[in-house]
């Protein structure tokens, strides 16, 4: 009986890996989690990758450990980020509390970090322009959006964020101080928005959004209902759709997407191959 040395040993271990490699190629990409973990001294690298992936639509969490400045007291808490500036950011916290966060030698902000973690819940974006356009209700309207990216469902679609304004007649008085108290409900409603404003005038309301989740926006004919707010038609201005995928997008599907945009999307979606951005 031949005895097994060290090249078969070796032989069996190559093709075992190659197996195992072979098997899970298949396996949901949406499964892993991409971290990347800063230092509090460490903030302005921190806040420079946020706003990168802000400009290409990623969609992320944010773990910081840390203290309170007020009181030394620990922090620790996972949020959304919805504004960054010079080492230093604003996070929005499960409660709706927003608090501003520094490094570890911070003192203007509320929270001095010991550690920042972005937790990227976003493999690929595909980004382009939606024209203008009137729909006859809020359902509608947001049928629309979400039909328009449908396309990229291959991709495993895990999220549909928004920039833009929508207008509806609305019998509220304008008001300055009811337009505050309307985005500060909204603010504790909508959770993955980086900015929210509403406007009144005699001509009905605008609310507009910087990057909301559309599927969080399902809510909002609700939410206006339960507050004697009826939305008839509604105008929407161009939108910046970010739908951000589960699965990677290859460097070829990039050539199909935009050729789809041109082909079948060109009476609704800005088609100039230059106005779609797809993020790998």
């Amino acid at each position: 009986m031949r005895r097994i040395n060290v090249i078969d040993l070796l032989v069996v271990i190559i093709l075992l890996l190659s197996a195992y490699s072979f098997l899970t190629h298949d396996q949901p990409i949406q499964d892993q989690v991409d971290e990347y973990t800063y230092t509090g001294s460490q903030i302005y690298k921190a806040t420079r990758y946020m706003d990168y992936l802000d400009s290409k639509g990623f969609l992320y969490d944010t773990y910081v450990e840390g203290y309170w400045w007020a009181d030394y007291l620990k922090f620790e808490e996972t949020g959304y980020v919805v504004d960054t500036g010079e080492g230093s950011f604003s996070m929005l916290l499960p409660d709706g509390q927003v608090v501003t966060v520094g490094g570890r030698m911070s003192y203007k902000e509320q929270v001095g970090a010991n550690e920042v973690r972005l937790i990227i819940r976003t493999k690929s974006t595909v980004n382009y322009r939606m024209y203008a356009a009137t729909h006859a209700s809020f359902d509608a309207w947001h049928t629309s959006v979400h039909e328009t990216a449908s396309f990229l469902d291959e991709f495993a679609v895990d999220d549909i964020a928004i920039t833009g304004s929508i207008t509806f007649d609305s019998d509220i008085a304008p008001s300055a101080v009811f337009d505050k108290q309307l985005e500060t409900e909204l603010r504790r409603e909508l959770y993955y928005v980086k900015d929210i404003s509403v406007l009144t005038d005699d001509n009905g309301m605008t609310i507009s959004f910087m990057q909301a989740s559309l599927s969080e926006l399902a809510t909002l004919n609700t939410f206006l209902a339960e507050r004697d707010i009826a939305m008839g038609d509604v105008f929407s201005s161009d939108l910046i759709v970010f739908v951000r995928t589960g699965k990677e997008i290859g460097e070829l599907d990039k050539y199909w997407i935009k050729e789809h945009v041109r082909d079948h999307l060109s009476d609704v979606v800005d088609a100039d191959e230059n106005a779609i951005h797809i993020r790998l």
